[in-house]
């Protein structure tokens, strides 16, 4: 399970297989998105050995793209 960042209380909501690996989708149950106050939302990538290939984040509210 790769790490999460400390300071965020994350939470687990869903998990999908998305052909290729899973897709583990994560709620920040301590942050709002700044600009609106929306949920935040964190997704995994993760290939068919678990590795990650990729990782964004998202308000769920306005969908504003609030990957670093």
């Amino acid at each position: 399970m790769p790490e999460l960042p400390d300071e965020i209380a994350w939470t687990l909501i869903n998990t999908e297989d998305w052909g290729g690996g899973l897709e583990r989708t994560y709620r920040a149950e301590n942050v709002e998105h700044a600009g609106c106050g929306g949920d935040v939302l964190l997704v995994h990538l993760h290939d068919e050995m678990g590795a990650i290939t990729g990782v964004h984040a998202r308000c769920v509210k306005c969908s504003e793209d609030l990957t670093a």
